[in-house]
């Protein structure tokens, strides 16, 4: 699976555990519904925590679907250097790392849920690393 550049190698595995770890977390929160730092303030109405419940397990469902498909880019595109692959990663990893940073930083706060937030800044450095390291072997210098 591997390729022949040390760099393009690096960036694979970055992927592959950024990928994996969304298919795990998938899998925790579509089974689970709730994690243990999903405190709801009581004062939120019971229609409103059933809602949650329900985006929070879909969310799961989704977390699982692209991490399967990025493992299957990898696979299929980004060790072939084929920059469709890369681009697709790009677009991918901003719409999971940066709509999930601002809503932990802001909405998440004020409905009372406390996040691992260390969690997702470190899968967003990992998925930042892993472009800016494969940039240059799918587009050149």
């Amino acid at each position: 699976m591997l390729t022949e550049s040390k760099k393009l190698n690096i960036a694979i595995i970055l992927l592959i555990i950024f990928y994996a770890t969304w298919i795990f977390m998938g899998i925790l929160y579509a089974s689970t519904g709730f994690m243990p730092y999903h405190q709801i303030k009581p004062s939120i109405d019971p229609d409103w925590k059933i809602l949650i419940m329900f985006l929070v397990r879909y969310n799961g469902i989704l977390f699982i679907q692209n991490g399967i498909l990025g493992l299957l880019i990898i696979y299929v595109g980004f060790q072939k250097k084929e920059k469709w692959a890369w681009i697709y990663f790009l677009i991918s990893g901003s719409f999971i790392t940066i709509p999930l940073l601002v809503l932990f930083f802001t909405y998440g706060v004020m409905i009372g849920v406390t996040s691992p937030i260390p969690n997702v800044l470190i899968f967003t450095v990992v998925w930042i690393i892993a472009m800016i390291i494969s940039y240059k072997e799918f587009f050149g210098e």
